[in-house]
């Protein structure tokens, strides 16, 4: 009876997420607040329908192990570059600073220090599932904040480690935690050794004779089995299995079958993700959270605003700019998946009481259930922020004079953004001997341009500050060359009210954003979307055996639609206009 039931209480969250995903779609609020909702609802201080306390542990293992692999496949090493510093020493004040604070509110309380420590390390950590969500689902993921973001969650994921061994080890005698730590350090050791041996040597050889059987069934099968054997492994080391999990999926990531891997696990996401949700609601004790509702919303308090303050400081201590410092201040303020393996292993090595542990797993939940209206501010704050001097500026150059060295330029072009596109372009212009400068907010490509003997300066665009010292009053035009859907329009805006003359340039991903653009001021968009329909039609028709009239009548029609498209965003501004 025990597998039906586990069968049955596992089709009951699959489906109560679908119902929930689509009543909060057309309410058009974020589904992970209805799956946190439903698994309260469902759970056992819900209708009890599910009530196996053993089986909800395993849906949310389950879903946190197949999260995390999904996670993992999308893990670049490109992620970290340029972001190194704040990933790592950043990564590592914070937790330490979070634990060390955690510690002296001891003093004041009744908690012991190992349950200072507890606190201090489930406060540290950030939902890196939450996040990630987030900044794909708005396109984020290459923005300044979005890449401190995930370099910063991906050291608190590895973090997990450490802090999982000395929780389950601080309550022991010094020599039986010395001799813990030590064998985990050769565990780790091993394990990272292991890795490294088997993704170089032989994953890449075992991937390449699957393949050479074309059985897409034995190549997916071979891919969970690694995914969970690599999860087993680490569990048995005494590691958590998600970050079993997490490493086989980064070790997938850096062959030449990751496509065909995130082709057959990807679909899967959402619902490794409503399991993952639903099971956090299933744990939490409404009953608890009311009767000490004034305790929870001290320490919900406390949460959200040291983890804000303490991340938003670091990252401008950092070199950054106060602006990316809020927004990833913002996105970083919750507590993460990870917390409840250290909540629980606080609870199995007895350090914690049953007082403590739902406080602990009561104030979590209000912070991932809080977390969706958070991100809905980070839009708010960068549009407040632009309109506040020295906020796009890094510490460094608060000074004035440390800039207007640069600004001996006439009639050049403003470069925003040193990418491939922005890099391209400013070679072009150099060689044309175009006088130009660039405005880029990843210190490690200011440092390349400066190389490459081309002017550039460190700072957000988006900054009035800024393009003041890029010398947008003389400017010819002002380039937009990545993607930013907030600070694009206050690019524009600042731009036409310091130089109405100037040529705004900007670039976009979707053609539902250009009427919006041309409204706000540009007076050329670069399409994205537009630009790839028309390449690969073009690059098809190529290929095929038809005349050069039929190619150039598709190709017509393909750029028809896209001056149609531009002629209608430009006749609204006008029209609006008088």
């Amino acid at each position: 009876m025990e597998q039906p039931t586990f069968f049955t209480e596992f089709l009951l969250v699959i489906v109560v997420a679908t119902w929930v995903a689509v009543i909060f779609d057309r309410l058009r609020l974020p589904a992970v607040l209805g799956f946190l909702l439903a698994g309260l609802v469902i759970g056992p201080q819900g209708f009890s329908l599910l009530s196996s306390t053993e089986n909800i542990h395993h849906l949310a293992e389950m879903g946190v192990v197949l999260l995390m692999f999904t996670i993992g496949l999308e893990f670049s090493v490109d992620h970290l570059r340029g972001v190194k510093n704040i990933a790592i020493w950043g990564g590592s004040l914070q937790i330490l600073i979070s634990i060390g604070l955690s510690l002296l509110f001891t003093l004041w309380s009744s908690l012991t220090l190992y349950q200072g420590f507890v606190l201090g390390s489930v406060i540290a950590l950030s939902s890196t599932a939450l996040v990630l969500k987030y900044l794909i689902d708005r396109g984020e993921v290459g923005t300044e904040h979005g890449r401190i973001a995930i370099s910063i969650l991906i050291f608190q994921d590895l973090a997990i480690l450490p802090l999982m061994i000395f929780t389950s080890g601080l309550s022991l005698s010094t020599d039986q935690l010395a001799q813990n730590l030590f064998f985990a350090f050769l565990k780790t050791s091993g394990l990272i050794l292991f890795v490294i041996v088997f993704s170089r040597y032989v994953l890449p050889h075992l991937l390449r004779q699957i393949a050479m059987s074309r059985s897409r069934e034995i190549f997916f099968l071979t891919s969970i089995v690694i995914c969970l054997g690599m999860a087993w492994v680490s569990g048995q080391l005494g590691l958590s299995f998600a970050v079993g999990a997490f490493i086989a999926g980064f070790m997938f990531a850096n062959t030449d079958y990751k496509s065909q891997i995130m082709g057959d696990v990807i679909p899967f996401r959402h619902v490794f993700v409503s399991i993952f949700f639903v099971s956090i609601g299933l744990l939490f004790d409404i009953h608890f959270a009311i009767e000490h509702i004034l305790t929870v919303v001290t320490v919900f308090s406390f949460v959200l605003f040291i983890n804000f303050v303490l991340m938003s400081l670091l990252i401008v201590a950092f070199g950054y700019p106060p602006r990316v410092a809020l927004a990833a201040g913002i996105m970083l303020s919750q507590i993460g998946e990870f917390s409840f393996l250290i909540i629980e292993s606080a609870r199995n090595a007895q350090g914690i009481d049953e007082y403590l542990y739902q406080l602990l797993l009561s104030v979590a939940f209000m912070t991932l259930l809080i977390t969706p209206f958070l991100f809905s501010l980070v839009p708010v704050v960068l549009r407040i922020s632009e309109n506040i001097p020295f906020f796009g500026l890094p510490p460094r150059n608060w000074k004035k004079s440390k800039l207007e060295k640069n600004i001996a330029l006439k009639n050049h072009y403003i470069i925003c953004g040193f990418g491939k596109a922005g890099e391209d372009l400013a070679m072009t212009l150099k060689e044309e001997k175009v006088p130009f400068l660039i405005i880029e907010m990843n210190p490690q490509k200011v440092k390349k341009a400066k190389k490459l003997r081309m002017k550039a300066i460190y700072g957000d665009a988006a900054n009035e500050e800024v393009i003041k010292r890029a010398g947008i009053k003389k400017a010819k035009a002002l380039i937009v060359s990545y993607v930013d859907p907030f600070g694009v329009g206050q690019m524009i805006r600042i731009s036409q009210g310091l130089n109405e003359d100037a040529e705004i340039v900007v670039r976009t991903r979707y053609e539902r954003d250009v009427a919006k653009l041309y409204d706000l001021g540009a007076d050329t968009v670069i399409i994205e979307e537009w630009q790839s329909s028309y390449e690969l039609n073009r690059i098809i028709l190529s290929q095929l055996e038809i005349s050069e009239k039929k190619i150039n009548h598709h190709l017509d029609r393909i750029q028809s639609r896209k001056e149609l498209l531009v002629e209608e965003a430009i006749l609204k501004k006008d029209t609006e206009g008088f």
